[in-house]
């Protein structure tokens, strides 16, 4: 990007260095998730520890600060530069509060507790990883401490993964939110439906996992990924990481049954990828490339998954395909194949559930998360409370900690304040989906042909080409007139899709 202030310029060169660091570091945690050989652990968090410190210590240079100071003293910036001094600003006040042994600790942490927590899950025992989670927590506390906050300390850690996002805000949305889809559920399942009906020739046959990698790419390809800026591994928990704008990686899983977790995993990080690969060329190397934040990088995804990947219409599309790679659906309907995609049944795990009981998933995790960075909640408690809430909220409780606790990679990374988002994204792509029907009238047809470009188009200019140039409530009132996450939105999709109303 080239400004016609020199400041902003000066401000662009300076950091081209830091950028090189988040690059690098990028890569190495892509790295650590797919291939990196076990027995690399300890050397790999020594490396990554150092280069998070040396980010640091570029990101504070007085000399690097005062020129964002006087970035922000420059008259009729454009809203890109605007956007370039407002993330620098922010992440310097952050990180300058934040004393350098913590950022060690808690990388060297995440690397050994990671690695630790794989093992947990494999066995299933929560108390082997308990120490680590422990130690993490205690990190994130003090670190909460150390930025600061005016009502409860999550919020200096939600503000880091959602700019702005405060408990007040969540308290509101998981309020309204929750009581809804209880009921919701409870309707869906006293009456009968037939979304919660299993349709166990599809998901209890074992599948072949060349077949259906050779389908996963079938369908990125019809969904039009630019295969010279983007690619497919495996791992154990799906994700997605840009090292830059022009080469986005996805992961997903193959689990050997169920042949949707790993097309709806692959369709969902392919959704995030998108974001960055449609964000504008000018903003890559910046500190305003990619997402404006993770809630909108959640919207994306589980617009595709969801919103258009469990469709009528793009099941129909991709019906041929699945006959074709999976033996056992040779047979399948259309709709025994929809029915498949859109099951509702509650369960144990996050990334397996549907559409409807999602969201009470992430609600269990949000009030566990306040609770222990509010020191309401120990860490020795969180299983049994996890159990409890999970019973209460969905019907099921946990067997054993890998159907429970030990679910997800989140809080042996270090990430208390990131699960909320997943809730937020879901709420922002109905409001995507209700917006984008009114302005794309052959928007079902479009898919039922095979045609995203005017469903790409759309998200590009709305969304995308801004990358993090503006704050996420602010994009959302500039794109979509919204105050905030309205949950109202994505409570009329799940009643209009399953009741039909």
């Amino acid at each position: 990007m080239k400004s016609e202030n020199p400041v902003i310029n000066q401000i662009l060169d300076a950091y081209k260095p830091i950028w090189s660091i988040n690059h690098a570091t990028s890569l190495m945690g892509w790295d650590f998730e797919t291939y990196m050989p076990r027995k690399g652990t300890e050397e790999r968090g020594v490396a990554d520890s150092q280069l998070r410190l040396l980010y640091k210590e570029l990101l504070l240079d007085k000399d690097f600060v005062d020129l964002v100071e006087l970035g922000k003293k420059q008259e009729g910036l454009n809203d890109a530069e605007k956007g370039i001094v407002r993330m620098l600003e922010r992440n310097i006040t952050k990180q300058i509060k934040i004393p350098k042994e913590l950022t060690e600790a808690e990388s060297l942490e995440r690397i050994r507790g990671n690695m630790v927590w794989r093992q947990a899950r494999e066995k299933s025992d929560f108390k082997m990883y308990e120490p680590y989670l422990k130690k993490m927590a205690e990190i994130k506390k003090q670190i909460a401490e150390k930025i600061g906050y005016e009502k409860h300390p999550y919020d200096a850690l939600l503000d880091t993964f959602e700019e702005e996002l405060t408990v007040a805000d969540l308290d509101k949305v998981f309020g309204v939110l929750t009581p809804h889809i209880q009921k919701i559920l409870k309707k869906l399942l006293d009456s009968g439906s037939p979304f919660c009906k299993e349709i166990s020739k599809l998901g209890k046959p074992k599948y072949d996992i060349q077949k259906v990698d050779e389908l996963n790419r079938e369908i990125l390809t019809l969904l039009q990924y630019d295969m010279e800026r983007f690619r497919m591994d495996v791992s154990t928990h799906p994700f997605t990481q840009a090292m830059d704008l022009n080469d986005v990686r996805i992961t997903t899983r193959y689990e050997g049954t169920d042949f949707k977790r790993s097309i709806s995993s692959t369709i969902h990080e392919g959704g995030h990828a998108l974001y960055d690969l449609q964000c504008d060329q000018s903003l890559s190397v910046t500190p305003v490339e990619g997402a404006s934040s993770l809630a909108l990088h959640e919207s994306q995804s589980r617009f595709w998954e969801n919103i258009v990947g469990r469709s009528k219409p793009f099941v129909q599309l991709i019906a041929p395909l699945i006959r074709r790679k999976v033996s056992f659906a040779g047979q399948a309907t259309d709709d025994e194949l929809y029915l498949y995609f859109n099951t509702v049944k509650p369960g144990y795990i996050r990334v397996d559930a549907d559409e409807v009981t999602y969201n009470l998933h992430i609600a269990i995790r949000y009030e566990i998360e306040k609770k222990i960075i509010g020191d309401e909640l120990t860490v020795s408690e969180i299983p049994e409370f996890w159990n409890d809430r999970m019973e209460q909220l969905l019907g099921v409780r946990p067997t054993d900690d890998s159907q429970g606790a030990l679910q997800d990679t989140h809080w042996s990374s270090g990430l208390f304040g990131y699960f909320p988002t997943y809730t937020l994204g879901n709420l922002v792509s109905a409001i995507i989906a209700s917006k984008m029907r009114k302005d794309l009238q052959d928007y079902e047809e479009n898919i039922r042909n095979g045609d995203f470009r005017p469903v790409r188009e759309w998200l590009r200019l709305k969304i995308h080409q801004h990358g993090s140039v503006y704050a996420p409530k602010t994009l959302l009132k500039n794109t979509f007139n919204e105050e905030g996450y309205n949950p109202d939105y994505f409570v009329k999709y799940i009643e209009n899709k399953y009741f039909g109303s």
